[in-house]
């Protein structure tokens, strides 16, 4: 696409489909419309940089489903994060005291795996990747930040000079977007009143491919296997300690490490730390006019359970269905039923995480109690455990 004509006027880039942010879910919805014959403008300022194998593993990791590894698969993107990096899980332990512990196993549904844990950039790396190779003749990737965004026209001007005219906006850029403010759509958020510092490690040992979580009063404490001996050590804190975390150098981080988490890491060294605040966002409504959201545009979920990234993938999955079933023509009915599918369905994971998060951040005897007798209950729960895990898995 050029940005001006010869003459050097601004010019108008015609399209069905105009998706505001190339994230993850924003790319997979451009691989998605354009597999349908649509013709889509993705808009994206900050692109993510290459990936080179000797770089240090991100910090922002996604634990993506069967669900979602299909619908990459079916977007050709996956075989281009196999190309990078990634590291399969079978197995998922949880815990609060070692005697209640209830393990996940991959073999208990007769499947290999329970999924991937990927860096978020490689799987917007992996998506742009299958654009460029397989949807270029119907995609316009356009690198610039949108000025103004019009959702009853559905028309979007850039800081480049250029504009985009569509039939629809699509909504991707995240929990602050911008084109869910511009159609006026109100949410339900509140903060947790804590943080997710995520402290990547180096181990001394190869681990195996189980992911684990061990709930505290205080929030939970949890490991992320990624390649070779690389993981993401997950520790919950309130401000204060989380402020704490972040101020530690290598040395003393490692030391508050050993010190909190289980025996079971072994030895291993400090290789960058982050965080983020936790937050919940659910949009009161997925549309209005010709503006519609997905992802974390449209609701942002506790990470306690790795479902954040794959609800997205189910509303990418979703609107697809809904637009080709409807047609670019009707889209207040492709709209709603998007809807309808959708967001009931994310209500109900968000409010099952808070209830999770809930019930294990406090140190109240009885409940610690129950909660221990849960987890026992839920190791030996058979048919009910394994239809618990394939709805995880997205089977």
């Amino acid at each position: 696409m050029s940005d001006t004509d010869s003459s050097g006027n601004a010019t108008v880039l015609d399209v069905e489909v105009c998706i505001l942010g190339a994230g993850m879910i924003g790319a997979a919805s451009a691989c998605t419309f354009a597999a349908q014959g649509l013709r889509v403008a993705l808009i994206e300022p900050y692109m993510p940089h290459a990936f080179a194998p000797e770089q240090d593993p991100d910090l922002r990791v996604s634990a993506l489903n069967r669900h979602s590894m299909d619908l990459l698969d079916s977007l050709h993107a996956l075989p281009h994060i196999y190309a990078m990096r990634y590291r399969s899980y079978d197995t998922l332990e949880v815990w609060e005291d070692e005697f209640a512990k209830t393990r996940f196993s991959a073999q208990d549904v007769k499947e290999h795996q329970l999924g991937i844990f990927v860096e978020n950039r490689l799987v917007q790396l992996a998506l742009l990747r299958s654009i460029e190779e397989n949807f270029s003749q119907n995609v316009s990737v356009i690198n610039a930040s949108a000025t103004h965004i019009d959702v009853v026209n559905a028309k979007v001007a850039l800081d480049n000079q250029s504009s985009v005219q569509a039939r629809f906006l699509l909504g991707t850029e995240g929990a602050q977007s911008p084109t869910r403010k511009a159609a006026g759509i109100g949410q339900t958020a509140w903060q947790y009143a804590q943080r997710a510092n995520l402290i990547g490690i180096k181990l001394s040992e190869s681990i195996d491919d189980t992911t684990w979580q061990q709930f505290t009063p205080s929030g939970p404490l949890a490991l992320l296997p990624m390649h070779e001996q690389h993981a993401c050590l997950v520790w919950y804190g309130d401000d204060k300690m989380s402020e704490y975390i972040q101020s530690l150098d290598k040395t003393s981080l490692k030391e508050a490490i050993v010190e909190h988490f289980p025996q079971r890491l072994g030895d291993f060294e400090v290789v960058d730390k982050a965080g983020f605040p936790l937050a919940r966002m659910h949009a009161n409504q997925y549309w209005r006019h010709k503006a519609v959201l997905a992802g974390d545009s449209a609701h942002t979920i506790n990470p306690l359970a790795g479902q954040g990234v794959n609800l997205g993938f189910k509303d990418v999955k979703a609107l697809g269905e809904a637009i080709k079933s409807h047609g670019i023509n009707d889209l207040d009915n492709a709209f709603r039923a998007y809807e309808k599918k959708r967001r009931a369905q994310n209500l109900l994971m968000m409010s099952a995480m808070d209830g999770l998060y809930m019930a294990f951040s406090n140190d109240i005897k009885p409940l610690k109690f129950a909660r221990n007798a849960a987890l026992m209950l839920a190791n030996s729960a058979g048919p009910l455990k394994n239809t618990a895990l394939k709805y995880a898995m997205g089977l």
